[in-house]
Formats: structure tokens, C-alpha cells, sequence
């Protein structure tokens, strides 16, 4: 009955181009975060009709769309693979325009469009074109006008439009199954059959079919041998060939007498959530990190590489990853859900999620190795295309030689300045060599992200372990014994402006490897204006082992304390979280705290907007909520607390490692 209540029979509809004349107050905010958008199910509820003085019933709006998407099957099960905002835009008038008689709304809806009682339109272009300034780096898949209308109504397309009907909720997660996964109507209306295949097209044999046998059917598998064909009964869930759908009541089949499909606020049903879960899966990646980064890896014929995926998490922990290496099948982890790491820190972890390539085993040469992670789900008895299974995969070069026995790590304090009138960028960078013989004839360089050496003029001098005060000349060639640290201040000049410039302190010796380079561990982020700017130097401490916020696994949020000093000139900032490099399944909010007490001083936000006297010191609560489990793997998995001048531009930032605990 969906679409004969006309919802969802037409893409949303322009206006003209005057309508990007005056484009209205938007802010996007995030109300469920499980990870890094690139790799999550964007959904974006809008608003339509609200004014400036009816938001707060607009939010609460978009938290009933939400937790009714998410509360239900088989959305729950994937919540993880879900991020979830509300695009708040305001309009000048409440309500919704009709035919005759015109509402002044931000994205220009309109009840009864096309002069069809329930179709509600808007403005697709003036919509997108406000997505898109609010938040131009995150694609969106599901995307919800809410309408500031309880009369019936809707429409399906690229922008779902509802209205606040007690009866949306459902007829909007019916649309999902149009626009997200491509399902037809499964009910019955003559006025539309007549005008077929010329209006909808044949049925898409998905959840609607032509064939007549069992044997034929698209969702074969799914029917028991013991259903009739076709099939009369009326039980719920009973997947069979029922005649009729696709408007028309004979010639075509649906696979179940009566889902949410053919009439509202009933389940989904075995067939059309199959295909929800491929279409999740196809979407999102079920690799939410992988360590290191797919691709190309040089190591030594002595080495023991730790290679490593962690998949979202699904609500009963079903998946299965299968390690090879050149082809052949290096280890088989059933369905055992996530469990905790080997206690030796090599080999399978006990959920197979880790592998250790050990080269002396495999020789020198090139060597392939994948891991694949597939979804065990029970939903999906049809995957021909492969969609539950994700992969990742890494060319290994064992080079002929051995590890050097000098080894280097550096790390850098602290991690972003801003720079004004091109001064020098200065900071701290300490060298360890973890190795069991001198490093002699060591050089201090500075690389760029992209590997090269960077744009701003480099010098350093060795340091006084004391006092800090530099000592020794300019730029030394230096030695380091075994087991021993050194420490440097160093200086980049830019000569041009720079934003998020991420630059890198590597230590290199004569009888060593360069240090390796990890964000937010050896690296600077730097900002170098002509003009002034704040220059925020901050610092974060944790509970526990100092620079590791452990976290909960459970779900509750654990606590980081920064502080934050404006050494620059005054000015206002927003500090925001970030994870760096790769994805991780965690939510990062912020509060202004009392330096005395530590209490927030106002409400928890994903964006904090702070103004900043010059030399003024403030003091914050960092919070982390973990999503899913997250290694200990200081050099990648981390949360960076980041200031930002105009939202861009990075005025300062510090971060710690994460990892979740029992």
C-alpha cells in the first residue's frame, strides 16, 4: 500500500536556481558515531518547516528516527557499521507549503505536490547543496527530510521526504528499502499494474519475480521443500512464491505473504533482509583497521612481521578470517567472535585476527598475504557476488639482509604548533636505540607525509638531559649506545603558508634503519601564516600507564585530562577529536572543565568552540567511548585532541593511545 499512498514515487523535486539565493543557518551534528565516515552507512536526518525556536522538537524528532531505524532488525544487528547525524536548518516560517498557499521553509517542501494528496516534495537541489557545505567530506547514504507537518505524507528518491505522522517511522524505513536496496513493492493496486512495465519496469527479482518454479526462483534457497509452489498459506515468515506484487495481483511473485514491503510496521522478512545485510556489507567494509596499511611491505629475512584486521562488531561476534599466504590457507579462525589477544604477543590471536609472517620461514623473495574476513550471518544464504566477504592484502619483499642491530625510535613533543609571520616551529624530539649495539654516525631528517624531504628549513641541536637547554652545534652527527635515549630541540622555518603541514622527526644511523614514522608519535602537525594566529600548546594525561587511555570494553566512556596553553596571539578555536590514519571504532567528545575541580563546566560536544586570551591557559575533559575492541598498538591506534581556527586550520593538538581493557 506504500507507493499507492504515493510515497516514494518520484525523485525530489528543484525549485529553480533563486533558491540558492539565501541558503539558511544549518549545523551539522553527529548522534551516533561508531567510526570514520569513509568506512560507515552515512545517515543524515534533515529538517524542513522548523523554525529557530522549534529545533529542540526538530532533535527530538531526529532521535525517534534513529533509534527506530537502529532499534530494529536487521539494523540492530549492523548498528556498527552505522554513523547517524541531524542536519539542524532552520526556516523562516513553520510548517509546509501546499498547493496555493506557500510556507517559507529552508529546503522549500511542499504537502500534496503534483496535486497527489500525500506526496510531500522539496528542493533536492537546494538540500544537497546544504549537505554539502555542512559537511563536504562525508558521503551520505540514507537521507531523511523530516517534514514539521503530523499530516500523512511522504516520498522515496535520492532525498526521502516524511512527515511527523505516528505512521512515518515505518513508512520511511520502508523507502530505505527502495532507495538503499533497490526492493520493489510487494502489494497489489490496479490503477498502477495497469500502466506496467511502462511506469515501474519489470520486476527486479530481488523480492518480486516472473518465474514460476521453484527451481527458478531467486530466493531458492531460502524455500523449503516442503512449501507448496506457489504458495497459499498466510503464516508470517513462511518464504515461498506468493502470487502477487509489483501492483499486480497475477503473473508475478513475492517471497512471503505479507512484509514491510507490501504493508506497514511489519518485519522485513527472511528474503528482503538478505539483501539489507549484502547491501550493509557492500557499503561498509567489516575491516575497521588494518595493520599496516594494505599494500607493499619490505622486510628483512630475519624479521617477524605482526599483520593484523579488526572487524566491526556485529551483535553475536559472527564472523570468520581466513589468513594465506602465496595462495595456501595459513590458519582457518571459525566463527568465535572477538576474543582477547595471544598472551605472547605472536601468532593467531584467539579470534585469528592477528597473523605473524615470519620471513626466515618463507625465504627471500615476494610473497603475497590476504586476510579475509566474512560476515557468518544466518541472514544471507545467497551471496554470489561475494558481498559479505571483505579483504585485505600486502606484497611482502624479504630482502636478502638482516636486521640491523642498532634500532631506532623517536618521538616528538609537542604534536601541532601555529606558527605567525614564518618564526621557526620549534619542539622536542627524543631518540631510543631499543638495540643491542651502539648506532653510530646518526643524523636527525624531516619528512614530509608523502615521504619527501619537507619544504621548511630543518636544524636541531642536542639537548642538556636535565635542563633542556640546547648544547653541542647546529645539525651534529651524533652516536647512541645500546639501550640509551637523546634528546634534541629541533626548528622547521616555512618561507609560504602552510595548514596541517604533518611533518616527521626520523633518526637514521650508519649501522641502523630510519626510525619508523607514526602520527602523533614522530610527527608534527604545523601551520605557518603570514599574519598572527593562536599557537596552542597542549598536553593530555591519563589514568593509569602515562599516554594510554584504556578503555572499557562494555561501552562506557573513559576520561582524559588536557591542558592547553595560548602562546600565540588571542583568538577563537574549536577543539575536535581525530584518529589519524586509520580507522577506529571509537567517539570522541569534549567539555571545558574547572581547573580546579575537573568538573565540566558545560555540556559534553563533538566540537567545542573555545576562546582563547593570549598566554591564557584552559583546562578539558577528553572522553572516548569504545565501539568495538581496539589493540594495543601505540605507534597507530590513537586519539588525537585537535584545535582548529576556522575549523581548518590546526592551531595546536596533542594525543594518546587507546586500547580497550576488560
Amino acid at each position: 500500500m506504500i507507493r499507492a499512498l504515493l510515497i516514494g514515487v518520484f525523485s525530489l523535486v528543484g525549485f529553480g536556481a533563486t533558491a540558492f539565493a539565501q541558503i539558511a543557518p544549518h549545523t551539522l551534528v553527529p548522534v551516533f558515531v561508531t567510526g570514520d565516515p569513509d568506512t560507515r552507512i552515512n545517515y543524515v536526518i534533515m529538517a524542513d518547516g522548523f523554525t529557530a525556536a522549534e529545533q529542540e522538537a526538530f532533535r527530538a524528532q531526529a532521535d525517534n528516527f534513529r533509534d527506530f531505524l537502529l532499534g530494529g532488525s536487521p539494523y540492530v544487528r549492523y548498528a556498527d557499521h552505522f554513523n547517524v547525524y541531524r542536519l539542524e536548518t532552520i526556516s523562516n516560517e513553520s510548517g509546509v507549503s501546499r498547493p496555493g498557499a506557500s510556507v517559507d521553509t529552508a529546503l522549500n517542501s511542499e504537502h500534496g505536490c503534483f496535486d497527489i494528496d500525500r506526496l510531500i516534495c522539496a528542493d533536492s537541489a537546494r538540500a544537497g547543496a546544504i549537505l554539502a557545505a555542512a559537511a563536504p567530506d562525508i558521503n551520505f547514504h540514507i537521507r531523511l527530510i523530516v517534514v514539521n507537518t503530523e499530516t500523512y505524507g511522504g516520498g522515496g528518491g535520492y532525498y526521502a521526504t516524511t512527515s511527523l505522522h505516528s505512521a512515518a517511522p515505518s513508512v520511511f524505513q520502508h523507502e530505505i528499502g527502495h532507495s538503499f536496496v533497490s526492493l520493489d513493492d510487494e502489494y497489489e493496486d490496479d490503477s498502477i499494474c495497469a500502466q506496467q512495465p511502462g511506469l515501474y519496469g519489470p520486476p527486479n527479482e530481488l523480492n518480486v519475480t516472473v518465474q514460476t518454479t521453484r527451481a527458478a526462483s531467486p530466493w531458492q534457497p531460502w524455500i523449503d521443500d516442503a512449501t507448496a509452489i506457489p504458495t497459499t498459506g498466510t503464516a508470517d515468515a513462511t518464504p515461498g512464491m506468493y502470487e502477487g506484487g509489483h501492483y499486480c495481483p497475477t503473473g508475478v511473485y513475492r517471497p512471503t505473504y505479507n512484509s514491510l514491503m507490501c504493508t506497514l510496521n511489519r518485519p522485513m522478512e527472511q528474503i528482503n533482509t538478505e539483501e539489507f545485510v549484502r547491501a550493509f556489507n557492500r557499503t561498509a567494509t567489516a575491516l575497521d583497521a588494518v595493520s599496516p596499511a594494505a599494500g607493499n611491505l619490505t622486510v628483512t629475512r630475519n624479521s617477524r612481521t605482526r599483520l593484523s584486521v579488526v572487524p566491526k562488531i556485529i551483535d553475536d561476534l559472527a564472523f570468520n578470517v581466513v589468513w594465506r599466504v602465496n595462495g595456501a590457507v595459513a590458519n582457518d579462525a571459525p566463527a568465535a567472535g572477538l576474543g582477547p589477544a595471544a598472551a605472547d604477543g605472536i601468532g593467531f590471536a584467539a579470534d585469528g585476527t592477528r597473523f605473524v609472517f615470519d620471513a626466515a620461514q618463507h625465504g627471500v623473495g615476494q610473497h603475497t598475504v590476504t586476510a579475509t574476513v566474512r560476515d557468518e550471518t544466518a541472514l544471507v544464504r545467497t551471496d554470489i557476488n561475494g558481498d559479505t566477504a571483505h579483504e585485505a592484502s600486502w606484497t611482502i619483499t624479504v630482502e636478502n639482509r638482516d636486521t640491523p642491530d642498532a634500532r631506532l625510535v623517536t618521538a616528538v613533543l609537542p604534536y601541532a604548533r601555529s606558527m605567525s609571520a614564518f618564526t621557526p616551529a620549534t619542539g622536542f624530539v627524543t631518540v631510543i636505540n631499543s638495540g643491542s649495539v651502539e648506532a653510530t654516525s646518526c643524523t636527525l631528517t624531516l619528512q614530509t607525509a608523502a615521504g619527501g624531504v619537507a619544504t621548511p628549513v630543518f636544524s636541531y641541536r642536542q639537548t642538556d638531559a636535565g635542563t633542556n637547554a640546547p648544547t653541542g652545534p647546529e645539525n651534529p652527527t651524533f652516536n647512541i649506545g645500546a639501550g640509551v635515549a637523546s634528546s634534541f630541540v629541533f626548528s622547521a622555518t616555512y618561507a609560504a603558508t602552510a595548514s596541517n603541514d604533518e611533518v616527521f622527526v626520523v633518526a637514521d644511523c650508519g649501522n641502523s634503519d630510519p626510525s619508523d614514522r607514526g602520527a602523533g608519535v614522530n610527527s608534527a602537525l604545523i601551520s605557518a601564516a603570514a599574519g598572527n594566529s593562536p599557537d596552542i600548546v597542549s598536553v593530555a594525561a591519563t589514568v593509569g600507564t602515562p599516554g594510554v587511555a584504556d578503555l572499557p570494553s562494555d561501552g562506557r566512556q573513559a576520561a582524559v585530562a588536557l591542558s592547553a596553553v595560548n602562546i600565540g596571539t588571542a583568538g577563537n578555536v574549536t577543539l575536535r577529536g581525530d584518529l589519524g590514519p586509520v580507522s577506529l571504532p571509537l567517539e570522541i567528545e569534549f567539555c571545558e572543565t574547572d581547573p580546579a575541580t575537573g568538573a565540566c563546566l558545560g555540556a559534553r560536544a563533538t566540537w567545542l568552540d573555545v576562546s582563547f586570551a593570549q598566554n591564557e591557559v584552559k583546562t578539558f575533559a577528553m572522553f572516548i567511548r569504545a565501539h568495538g575492541p581496539v589493540r594495543f598498538v601505540p605507534e597507530r591506534f590513537r586519539a588525537f585532541a585537535i584545535f582548529e581556527q576556522d575549523r581548518q586550520d590546526s592551531r595546536g593538538g596533542t594525543s594518546v593511545a587507546v586500547r580497550t581493557v576488560e
